[in-house]
């Protein structure tokens, strides 16, 4: 038999774990839409960025295709798009170049002009997944 004191308790707790939830959801929500800058690149980045190649749209219309162009050293790079000697990291994207003759494709939202790969070690906001060492061994 449930007692009548158990249903108040019950929505206070579902309420609390909600506003638990949506207060977890707010806080990720604003600590991923801080912008990463060439500001805070290190000095040079410029010359170590590489276009990446814009293949089109792709069937499903809300993605485009980008060809990682295989002229890339191997290491970890993270996408950015540049305007002149200005530029921004895409969504915290990221490709590992292993070498060879592997071709990769890199899929994007719409909207983007001037995709680049730029080493990982250029943005020191962000940490790589590997370590140099390893990265250079694949």
């Amino acid at each position: 038999m449930h007692s009548l004191h158990a249903t108040p308790h019950f929505a206070r707790l579902v309420l609390g774990t909600l506003a638990a939830v949506a207060l977890l959801a707010a806080m990720s929500a604003v600590a991923a839409s801080t912008l990463i800058t060439s500001d805070q690149f290190a000095p040079g980045w410029q010359a170590h960025a590489k276009p990446l190649i814009n293949m089109g749209p792709t069937r499903t219309v809300d993605r485009t295709k980008w060809f990682v162009p295989g002229l890339l050293a191997r290491g970890e790079y993270v996408l950015v798009q540049r305007d002149g000697d200005k530029a921004e990291v895409i969504d915290g994207y990221r490709v590992t170049v292993k070498g060879g003759l592997e071709k990769q494709y890199m899929l994007l939202e719409p909207g983007y002009g001037n995709v680049e790969a730029l080493p990982i070690a250029d943005v020191p906001a962000l940490k790589p997944h590997m370590s140099p060492s390893a990265a250079a061994l694949q």
